[in-house]
């Protein structure tokens, strides 16, 4: 599997560099002047959409609630702290097991599950994030952008020229070449001009660990950690983040020495932590390991009272995807549970219950909706067991549940998936494709927003949908871009071709 990938990722690369000569068809956002000392705010927001949008398309988000609610929570608890709190941000986890994390214009902080998973406390984990956060308030990547000429923009915006480049290729593995050809080729071309910036971020991240109360020493820990790994296969490289991030002894030992300054004062990291981290070794892809082995191998080896929550927490997660629930139910109530990890624990448990006894399981996720009624790490997993029920009640409330979603959350398109899903679980084919409309709205996909409204109208509506689906088809008509178009008219003109 990694062979095939790897060739992926340079045929991908290959075509990017073949099509840099005409980076009107790659269709990238115009990135202004090289006199500008850095992007305006109205560009950097052009490019993080872009990307945002792409790796959506390219099914490379962990769209997992508790491992996209943590992030975030453990993200915007490090901006708090940095040198513009204001500044706009998004974090994700793009779910590949691959080392690395990338900062983008506009405050777009990505890290990949691998990375998470080499990790072996929040600090060294929060360490990461911290340092890419860094990058984003002292906007290397904007100046970076905006001091290249423009031929090389191909070259730079790795996530859109790799996805570009894909839609003429068959690889099956093209998701997963791009979320390699993101980082290598984003930053692997700006090492040179980025080493002064690594040092910086290394500084302003120190300093926000230890204000966000976390060890600082999690920074130099992490990598020392990844400077001492060798590949076990020559034919494979050393950890992305390394070639990425270039690390040295002297940047290590200067992490120590700041971090020491802080020797003495308390630190906290989140119980969670370890819990989410057992989850991703659950769900990342591509991981060389069969989960339910993994963990009956390490509970063989070690006796009872060894094993860990969190290591009972991820066998039962595995053995509940592996659909042996009454073996999950049995070990899920043996884990102990304190005040920050009992949610988790119990969603689990509920998840489980449901499989075995519906009744049951409702009862106990109807429970945890009263106690945390706004939580989309509780609704989205109800609205998904509901969802599955022939019961038209339960069918029902899946739907209000998910018109929740969109009203506490409505910049997030994957719950008006949800709603598109729950509607048309009632038959309500025209609000099923307005949510599928405005999904593409909010991933920037006005084109295709404006095509799904417009088959709508081919449809027997009232005065009042119509009006509604016609209003929206002006809001987003406007919004669609010129690049937008041709960029869409291009993919059409594709599968034509290939079909």
């Amino acid at each position: 599997m990694l062979k095939k990938i790897t060739i992926s990722v340079l045929v991908i690369t290959l075509q990017i560099a073949s099509l840099g000569c005409r980076a009107n068809d790659i269709n990238l956002p115009d990135l202004g002047t090289p006199s500008d000392s850095v992007l305006s705010p109205v560009k950097e927001k052009e490019i993080r959409d872009s990307i945002i949008q792409q790796i959506y398309e390219y099914d490379l988000v962990m769209l997992d609630p508790i491992v996209a609610d943590y992030i975030e929570k453990l993200g915007f608890g490090l901006a708090v702290y940095s040198e513009n709190p204001k500044a706009p941000f998004d974090f994700f986890v793009v779910n590949e097991n691959i080392v690395n994390a990338s900062a983008y214009p506009g405050g777009l902080i990505i890290m990949y599950s691998g990375l998470f998973l080499r990790t072996d406390s929040e600090s060294e984990l929060a360490s990461v994030m911290a340092h890419e956060i860094a990058h984003a308030t002292q906007r290397h990547m904007s100046r970076f952008y905006a001091g290249v000429k423009k031929n090389t923009i191909p070259m730079i915006l790795g996530m859109l020229g790799a996805a570009a480049a894909a839609s003429y290729s068959d690889s099956r593995d093209a998701p997963i070449a791009i979320a390699v050809a993101a980082s290598a080729l984003n930053q692997q071309s700006m090492i040179n001009f980025t080493r002064a910036h690594e040092y910086e971020a290394d500084r302003v991240g120190i300093n926000n660990l230890e204000k966000a109360h976390y060890n600082p020493l999690g920074m130099a820990s992490f990598f020392e950690k990844l400077m001492r790994e060798k590949p076990s296969d020559e034919r494979y490289q050393l950890p992305e983040y390394l070639r990425t991030h270039p690390l040295s002894i002297n940047r290590v030992t200067e992490a120590k020495n700041r971090a020491h300054a802080s020797k003495g004062k308390e630190f906290k990291e989140s119980e969670l932590y370890d819990f989410v981290k057992e989850r991703l070794r659950v769900l990342t892809k591509n991981i060389e390991i069969d989960n339910v082995s993994y963990y009956r191998k390490l509970f063989a080896e070690k006796k009872g009272s060894e094993i860990s929550p969190s290591q009972k927490y991820g066998y039962a997660l595995s053995l509940h995807y592996s659909h042996e629930n009454k073996k999950a139910l049995k070990i899920v109530k043996t884990i102990k549970r304190t005040n920050q990890t009992q949610l988790v624990i119990n969603l689990l448990q509920a998840n489980i219950t449901a499989e075995i006894n519906r009744s049951k399981g409702k009862q106990l996720f109807e429970k945890l909706y009263k106690s945390y009624p706004e939580s989309p790490i509780v609704i989205e997993p109800y609205i998904q067991m509901l969802s599955t029920s022939r019961d038209f009640e339960d069918r029902n409330k899946a739907r209000s549940l998910a018109r929740k979603l969109v009203q506490i959350f409505p910049e997030k398109p994957n719950y008006y998936g949800l709603l598109a899903i729950a509607n048309q679980n009632l038959g309500k084919s025209i609000e099923a494709n307005e949510a599928l409309a405005s999904k593409e709205h909010k991933l920037h996909n006005n084109y295709r927003a404006v095509r799904v409204l417009k088959n709508i109208l081919k449809q027997e509506l009232d005065y009042y949908q119509r009006a509604r689906i016609e209003a929206k088809i002006s809001t987003y008509e406007n919004l669609i871009t010129k690049d937008e178009r041709s960029r869409e008219i291009m993919e059409e003109n594709t599968r034509r071709r290939r079909y």
